[in-house]
C-alpha cells in the first residue's frame, strides 16, 4: 500500500531547487499535491522529477538546466485556475499537468494559447476533441477508450440491468455519457440502463443512492468518478447485502481504492495503464525513485516521464524554447523513445498507440482481465 507523505517530504517536493544557474529552462507542474486525490498528482510529480533529473544529468535542454516549479491544484477547478495564474505570472511557457480533467480544463482557460501543456492523466475527450486548446497534449488515452472497455465487459459478463452513476465532474460525467450512449445504441444486446444519476462528491455516506440502485435491480454499476466516492458506494452496498458489481475507469485504478474499500471492493473492475515497467529505461526510473522516496510510484509515473521526455525532445529539436508552433510541430511529427515507450501525438494532441488494460480486484490486488 502507498504510504502517506510526511510533512517534511511534502515540503521538499514543493520547494524550489536549491542551486540553479540564472538561465534555467523553467517547466511548470500543476496538479493535486494535497487533498483526497493527491496520490494522482504525486504520481505525476514523481515521474516529472525523475525526467528532470535525467535530462539535467545529460546537460539539460539546449544547454540549460531544467528548473521545475510546482503548484498544487488539489484536483479542484477553482484552485487549478489559481495555480495556472501563478505559473503564467512567472513567464513559464511549458506546463506538465494538470492531474484531473475538470481542473485541466479550468487551467487551460488561463493558459490560452500561450503555454504548451502536456497532461499524463486528464482523460476527458473534450480537452482535445473540441479543438479549443491547440497547445494541449496528453500521454494518457482518452475516456472513450475506457468506456468502450467497460461496455464490452458488461456484454461479456451478461449483465442485463445497468445503473450509471457519476460525480458530476467533467471526467466522471463524460464517462457516464459515453457509456450510456454506447449501451443504448446496442439494441441487440438486451441491456437495460435502469438509472442514470449524478451524485454529490465527498459525502460521508451514499446510502440513499445505493437504495435506489438496489430497488432498480441493477446487476452492475458503471461509475464515472474517482476512488474516494466509489469506495464509499461499495461499502454502503455491502452493508445492504448487495452484490452489484462496480465497473470504473482509471479513477479507480489506485491502491487507495483497495485500502479504503477493503473487502467491499472485491470483484470490482477498473481500467488502467498497462504494465510498462520492464524496459531498461523504465527500470532506471524505478531505481532512481526507490533511492529518493519511500512512497510507491503510483498510477501515472511512467506516463508523466513520457510527457516530460517528449517535451524536452521537442524543444531540443526545435532549437529554441520560444517558438511554440515549431515545438508543437515536433511533438506531432516526431516519435520519441521514452520510459513509457514511443511517444508521438496526433493533430488533436492525443497520444498515438497507447491504450488501457482492464483489471479486476481479486484478493486485494488488481489482476489483469482478458476480454477476448
Amino acid at each position: 500500500m502507498r504510504k502517506l507523505l510526511t510533512l517534511l517530504s511534502l515540503c521538499f517536493l514543493l520547494a524550489a531547487p536549491a542551486a540553479f544557474a540564472q538561465d534555467t529552462l523553467k517547466i511548470g507542474f500543476g496538479g493535486a499535491l494535497l487533498g483526497n486525490l493527491a496520490t494522482y498528482g504525486l504520481s505525476n510529480l514523481y515521474g516529472i522529477e525523475y525526467a528532470v533529473y535525467d535530462v539535467n544529468s545529460k546537460g539539460g535542454v539546449l544547454g540549460r538546466q531544467v528548473e521545475l516549479i510546482s503548484e498544487d491544484d488539489s484536483c479542484l477547478p477553482d484552485q487549478a485556475a489559481i495555480a495556472a495564474t501563478k505559473l503564467s505570472s512567472q513567464g513559464i511557457k511549458f506546463v506538465l499537468g494538470h492531474t484531473c480533467s475538470g481542473p485541466t480544463n479550468s487551467a487551460l482557460s488561463v493558459y490560452g494559447n500561450n503555454v504548451i501543456v502536456i497532461s499524463s492523466s486528464a482523460t476527458d475527450i473534450h480537452l482535445t476533441e473540441d479543438g479549443n486548446y491547440p497547445f494541449f497534449f496528453r500521454t494518457t488515452p482518452r475516456d472513450d477508450a475506457q468506456s468502450s472497455i467497460m461496455v464490452k465487459l458488461i456484454k461479456k459478463n451478461g449483465y442485463k440491468k445497468v445503473a450509471i452513476l457519476h460525480d458530476k465532474g467533467d471526467y466522471g460525467k463524460t464517462l457516464a455519457e459515453l457509456s450510456e450512449a454506447a449501451l443504448k445504441a446496442d439494441t441487440e444486446s438486451g441491456i437495460e440502463v435502469v438509472m442514470v444519476e449524478g451524485i454529490t462528491s465527498g459525502q460521508v455516506s451514499y446510502d440513499a443512492i445505493v437504495s435506489k440502485v438496489k430497488n432498480s435491480g441493477a446487476e452492475a454499476i458503471i461509475w464515472g468518478g474517482y476512488y474516494n466516492d466509489a469506495s464509499k458506494l461499495a461499502i454502503n452496498m455491502r452493508d445492504k447485502s448487495m452484490d452489484t458489481v462496480i465497473i470504473g475507469a482509471d479513477g479507480l485504478y489506485d491502491d487507495r481504492f483497495l485500502s479504503i474499500g477493503g473487502q467491499a471492493v472485491e470483484g470490482s473492475y477498473a481500467t488502467g495503464q498497462s504494465d510498462i515497467s520492464s524496459s531498461a529505461a523504465a527500470q532506471a526510473a524505478l531505481t532512481y525513485h526507490k533511492a529518493h522516496h519511500t512512497e510507491e510510484t503510483g498510477t501515472y509515473f511512467f506516463y508523466a516521464i513520457g510527457a516530460a521526455q517528449a517535451l524536452f525532445s521537442a524543444i531540443e529539436k526545435a532549437g529554441t524554447a520560444d517558438d511554440l508552433e515549431l515545438i508543437k510541430k515536433h511533438l506531432t511529427e516526431d516519435t520519441v523513445d521514452t520510459a513509457m515507450g514511443p511517444v508521438r501525438f496526433d493533430s488533436k494532441g492525443d497520444i498515438i498507440g497507447a491504450g488501457f488494460t482492464l483489471y479486476q480486484i481479486q484478493n486485494g490486488k488488481f489482476v489483469v482481465v482478458d476480454l477476448e
